[in-house]
Parts: C-alpha cells; sequence; structure tokens
C-alpha cells in the first residue's frame, strides 16, 4: 500500500506567511506568467477553461508537490515542451522571502530551495502550506479515507512538530514489515518490526486524535455560521479495532497479512468522517450544502492553525460563487479576512462574487493560458 510521507524529519519548518511572487513556465496551458501577489485577497477571472485553475494548481504544486487534480506530473507539461518550471518566493513571518522551485522532466523533479539542489521531494514539500477547495478536489466527502488521511496529516505536520519523525518512523517499519510479508519471511522476521511500528503508531494516533479534539469547536462554530441549526459531528476511526490494541490487532490479522501481503492493522488505515444525525453527509445534503460542509472544514483548520500561531500559507477557492449563494460566499470571504490569510479566489463573473467584506487587493485576468494583473 502506497503511503505518502509528508516531510523529511531532519527539515526544520519554516514560518511561511504566504507566496510572494511566482514564475510559471510550460504548465498546462501557461507558456509562461511572472506574478507578484497580495498577501491578501486575489482575484483571478476568466472564461471557462482559459486557465484560471492552473494557476491554482500551480501555487498548489509548490506548496505540496503535487497536483490536486491529476497523480501524474508529467500531464502537467505544456504540449510539446520538454518540462514545466515553477519558482516561487514564500514570505516569511520574520519578514524575509525563501526561493523555491521546482522542475519537471518526464520521470523526473529537479528542486531548488533557496538557491541550492535538494533531492528528495519532502525537503520541499511542506514549505508552503496550503488549502483549496475545487470542484476538482477530491474532498473530504467523497475522496475516500486515503484523501482524508492526507489531509488530517499535512494539518498535523503544521501543528505538531513531533508529528513528522513519528510518521517517518512509522512508515519506515511498515515498509519494512509489509516487505517480509511479501517476502513471505518466517513470523518472527515479520513480527520484529511490531514493536517500532506499535511505539510510532501510538504517538500518531494520539496526535490525530488530540488534533480532532482541538479542531471540533472551531467546526462547530463554522457550521453553525454556514449552515445554522445543523448539528455535525466528527468520528475518528484508528485504523484498527477500538476494543483491542493495535499489538493484539496485528498478531489477529498475521495469517491474513500473510496471505494478501502487507498489513492490515495501523494508523494507514486510520480515517475520519463528518456525520449529520449519524448519516454520511453525502446522502443527505444537495451539492451547495456539501461545498458550505467542506468550506466549514478547511476554515476551522485555518483558525486552529491561527490559534496555534501555526504558518498560515494560502487558501485556494476555486469557483466559489458555483453552488453557493452570496450569503454563503460573504460569510466565507468574512472569516478569512478576520484571519488576516492569504487568498486566491477564481470567478468566472466577478460581479457574482460577494467580497464587499474584503477589498480585492490584485485582480488577475486569465484568457488562454494568458495571465495579466489588471490594474
Amino acid at each position: 500500500m502506497a503511503v505518502r510521507v509528508p516531510g523529511d524529519a531532519t527539515s526544520e519548518p519554516l514560518t511561511a506567511s504566504g507566496l510572494q511572487s511566482l514564475e510559471i513556465t510550460d504548465f498546462r496551458n501557461i507558456e509562461n506568467a511572472r506574478l507578484g501577489f497580495s498577501p491578501g485577497l486575489n482575484l483571478i477571472t476568466g472564461a471557462n477553461a482559459a486557465g484560471k485553475t492552473s494557476l491554482l494548481e500551480a501555487i498548489f504544486c509548490l506548496g505540496r508537490v503535487h497536483s490536486f487534480r491529476s497523480s501524474d506530473a508529467d500531464c502537467l507539461i505544456r504540449d510539446n515542451q520538454p518540462a514545466w518550471r515553477l519558482v516561487g518566493c514564500i514570505g516569511l513571518a520574520e519578514g524575509r522571502g525563501i526561493p523555491v522551485g521546482i522542475e519537471r522532466y518526464p520521470g523526473r523533479y529537479r528542486i531548488h530551495l533557496e538557491g541550492r539542489p535538494v533531492s528528495r521531494l519532502s525537503d520541499l514539500a511542506g514549505r508552503l502550506p496550503v488549502h483549496i477547495m475545487s470542484g476538482d478536489t477530491a474532498n473530504i466527502l467523497d475522496g475516500g479515507p486515503r484523501y482524508r488521511r492526507q489531509t488530517l496529516d499535512w494539518a498535523l505536520f503544521h501543528v505538531e512538530h513531533g508529528y513528522r519523525e513519528a510518521w517517518q518512523r512509522y512508515v519506515r517499519a511498515l515498509r519494512q514489515r509489509n516487505a517480509a510479508l511479501r517476502a513471505q519471511a518466517p513470523v518472527k522476521q515479520i513480527s520484529a518490526w511490531d514493536a517500532e511500528l506499535i511505539d510510532a503508531a501510538g504517538i500518531l494516533d494520539r496526535l490525530r486524535r488530540g488534533y480532532l479534539d482541538e479542531l471540533a469547536p472551531h467546526l462547530h462554530a463554522e457550521f453553525g455560521v454556514l449552515l445554522p441549526g445543523i448539528q455535525i459531528a466528527l468520528r475518528y476511526r484508528s485504523g484498527w479495532a477500538q476494543d483491542m490494541t493495535l499489538a493484539t490487532a496485528l498478531d489477529n490479522s498475521l495469517d491474513r497479512d500473510r496471505a494478501q501481503g502487507y498489513t492490515h492493522a495501523g494508523p494507514h488505515r486510520g480515517d475520519f468522517s463528518l456525520r449529520v444525525e449519524e448519516k454520511p453527509i453525502m446522502t443527505c445534503f444537495s451539492r451547495g450544502q456539501q461545498k458550505a460542509t467542506v468550506l466549514a472544514f478547511l476554515l476551522a483548520q485555518q483558525k486552529l492553525q491561527h490559534a496555534r500561531a501555526a504558518p498560515q500559507g494560502a487558501f485556494l477557492l476555486d469557483d466559489l460563487a458555483s453552488e453557493m449563494d452570496a450569503d454563503h460566499q460573504t460569510r466565507v470571504i468574512a472569516a478569512l479576512a478576520e484571519l488576516q490569510a492569504q487568498v486566491f479566489v477564481t470567478a468566472i463573473d466577478p460581479q457574482a462574487l460577494a467580497c464587499d467584506h474584503w477589498p480585492v487587493n490584485k485582480r488577475f485576468h486569465v484568457e488562454h493560458g494568458a495571465i495579466h494583473e489588471v490594474v
């Protein structure tokens, strides 16, 4: 089972405050763009398929080192070009900026951080925290357990300094145990990894539970604003049966693990869900209500980061006006303005976007992949 690692345990976290500038070359339909951004609201307008979402995707790639629209980084290369290239300057709370860059050639990356080449994606991942709300995003409601785990892991990476190290330990032990299972190794050799796996899993499980417990009041508050009168419940599953320890779960599943070649119990199978009256939201909410739910969750995460004095990064909203009325839009923009977050919002019709509570600081127009700042 593939596991995405949030970052490298030896990297020092930086207190990113937002993206100051971005140079894009041959990314999707964007041939070249040099852009400077506002630390507040950045409004991106243009017709369908003009390249608005591609700009958000480029920002997301700089922060996460992968796309929110495709798992194939090669498909992002503009037609008939050798590579795509992103060079950004991340503003820090300390007042300085750091240059970061990614180049993607077919099958391989080249990465630079502060002018130095780095060999691992994890050395760049996490430098710029980014949240995304997009119609293309496999979101927390229907994206499946893997997406929700990634959402949880990336959030914890930015608010809990010990989380990344514990996750790295867990992933190393899990990979070794799975390799032994696939090799049909003796039971003693397989179980030799259990102690490390269990110890790291205990830290991950404790930090995940603690994070969701802290997130819950922020989520209830945002839900009360965006969808008043409806009570939401946040449910967490650790990845093994709650009536037993992980050690017992590993023992109980050993025969199945050996037969199928991978470990069934552990935090890599964890999940959380949002429910209303114990029903999945997907079964009882309209599309507009589902979008408001996801936004409430993302806003709650942003407020928890703010309360923890964690890096704020950038908040990306693709076509906010779609399936969301002006009242809900106003509440979302006002909440982000209150947090003084950097926000990128796309819109086909800027008049349909309710920004009265937060004057647009910078406006960009996209047409056939060409991006121009509107002065």
